[in-house]
Parts: structure tokens; sequence; C-alpha cells
């Protein structure tokens, strides 16, 4: 059984009675035909469930509809950095999906394969992967989608995930509601979120003249009550923690003679993507988040394609974030 024929520009140009090239102008919104034909030609081409065919489209245009992805072999190494990486990629998969691109892996020990990969934009998403594929592509005037860097002189974007700006907004916040010794949670991984988490709580403490609490996790989770003893016996009268030790820390507390929030405040840093299950714990729990929404960068990316882009270096998009009071903070 062969599949039925899709509606054509010809189609629609036989009932309308005009050319095809016509038609053409009218459904793209070109031409100075009148605005009464244009709106006819549109209506008959809903009328006959008219689809245009993308792919068609970008061979004309010379687009290949797809996206490289850049994945570390070093990321595999690191349990923790392996899931987020793929988080990042099934976000990205679903957001190309949606939009007709595909996907491509590229291997960021190998900047060789980018001239044969033929995509359309270069999609990195970790800015401790080795970037020399990123200039390779600068090289090559393809456009770059950098999270959390900025890659001067190249065209493309460069997504700010928020990270930083939640960090600092919870430790605002457990300062505003009187911490005066706020620990900082860290896991040994190296996941840029824990980097620039870290970073951000040691300037912010730097800012305010106060002294850094950083208490480190291995992956496993087996010292995580032990560092937090450890920074209750430091005087610490507040913790920020990442999503994932959230409710560990708050049962902690909880069996302990101390009393949330009076005596110690919580704050964590959640994510809402896919797959992850900590931020609904935590909201569960009372737990008052600084959430992130990493999984909107995808999106944020082919909004900015639709679009020119700096030819003199990448635009800016600072995804959204918010702080979410919870019972666990004054």
């Amino acid at each position: 059984m062969t599949e039925p024929r899709g509606v054509t520009l010809k189609d629609i140009a036989l009932r309308a009675g005009v050319s095809t090239a016509a038609t053409s102008q009218a459904l793209n919104d070109r031409g100075s035909m009148r605005p009464e034909t244009r709106e006819r030609i549109k209506a008959i081409a809903a009328e006959l469930g008219y689809r245009p065919n993308k792919h068609a489209a970008a061979l004309r245009s010379g687009r290949t509809m797809s996206v490289g992805f850049v994945m570390a072999d070093s990321s595999l190494d690191d349990g923790r950095r392996a899931l987020q990486r793929a988080r990042q990629l099934a976000s990205l998969v679903r957001s190309s999906a949606e939009h007709g691109f595909t996907v491509t892996v590229l291997p960021d020990s190998r900047p060789d394969l980018l001239p044969g990969a033929q995509i359309d934009v270069l999609y990195f998403p970790d800015p401790a992967d080795d970037r020399a594929i990123l200039r390779e592509a600068a090289s090559r005037g393809v456009p770059v989608v950098a999270t959390d860097l900025y890659i001067a002189g190249a065209p493309g974007l460069s997504v700010r995930t928020g990270y930083d700006a939640a960090v600092r907004a919870g430790l605002t916040h457990l300062e505003a509601t009187g911490a005066e010794r706020i620990g900082f949670l860290v896991d040994e991984s190296e996941v840029p979120r824990d980097q620039i988490g870290e970073s951000a709580y040691l300037a912010w403490t730097a800012v305010r003249g106060r002294t850094p609490l950083v208490a480190r996790v291995d992956a496993g989770r087996r010292r995580l009550a032990r560092e937090v003893r450890d920074l209750l016996d430091r005087g610490a009268d507040a913790i920020f923690a990442f999503c994932e030790d959230g409710p560990e820390i708050y049962l902690q507390l909880e069996a302990t003679s101390l009393v949330i929030p009076r005596d110690v405040q919580l704050v964590a840093l959640c994510t809402t993507e896919a797959g992850s299950g900590e931020c609904a714990l935590n909201e569960r729990l009372g737990v008052t988040r600084a959430c992130v929404h990493p999984e909107l960068a995808a999106e944020a990316m082919f909004t900015a394609l639709g679009g020119p882009l700096p030819a003199d270096g990448p635009a800016v998009v600072d995804l959204p974030w918010e702080l979410i009071s919870g019972a666990t903070t004054r």
C-alpha cells in the first residue's frame, strides 16, 4: 500500500487559479500581490491541509537542518557529568525534532570531523570540554551555541543558564533572613553547575566580607551526613546545597535537636530538567529553592537562529530562574 501524496504548491495553484510562483510568494509573504489574493491562497492551502516541506526549503537555502552536539569522552568517566550530558542531549533532541532538525553527535577531541559533519550550528553544552572544536567551527564560520561560555569573535549564541545568579539570590535571601554563617555544600564532581555555583558563593562571601564555609561531598554521598555535621560544628546557621542533597540534609536536620529554620536554614539549588525528580521532592518537603531551567537552552537556540546573529561575536541569552520560598528559611 502506497503512502498518500501530500498536497503540493501545484495543487493549491490549480484550485486558486494562479501560478505556482504566485502561490509560493503568498505562502511565504513575499511579492506584491493584493492582500485579498494572498489571504485567499492561504485559506485554500489551509483547507487542503498543505504542510511546507522544511527539508526541501533547507536544500534551496543551503541549510542542512542538523545541529552538532559536542560530546566529551571525559564526561563519561564521571557519573554525574554523564547524567547531566544525557539530559542535555535528550533536551536538544526533543527540541530539534519539534523544529524539524536532526542531531549529529561530535566528540570534542575530533575537530577534524567538523568539515564533513554537515551541520547548521554547533551546540557546546559544557564549558569544561576541549575547545579545539570551537576554534575549528569559528574558523569555518559555523555558528556556535555555548552554555555559560562566551566565545569572543565567533558568530552564534552564548546561553547563560542562571546558576550564578540563582546562587547569589539564595545567599542574599539567607542573609536577609538573618543568617550570619552560611555553609556551602558542593560535590567533588567537575560538573560545570557545581563549579559555577561554588565560584558564585566565593565571590559573594568576598564582597560581603564573610568567611567562606565550603564542604565537599563524594559522588556516592557517603560523606554527606559527616560534612553537614562539620558545617554545623564550624558554626553554620544556614546551608546552601544542590538539589539532590536537599532532602537528605532536611531529614538529617529534622533528626537533631536543631529546629528548622530557627536554628539552621536551608536553601537548595534545583533544576527542572526532564528525568530529574529532586526538585519535586524538595518542593514536597517545603525546602526553599533557587530554581534554574537549563533545559530551555535548546529552545533559546532555535529562537535565536530564527533571526540574524551578530557577525562579530555571540548574542547573549539569559535563561529564567526564580527563588521559591519554603518552610526551611525564615
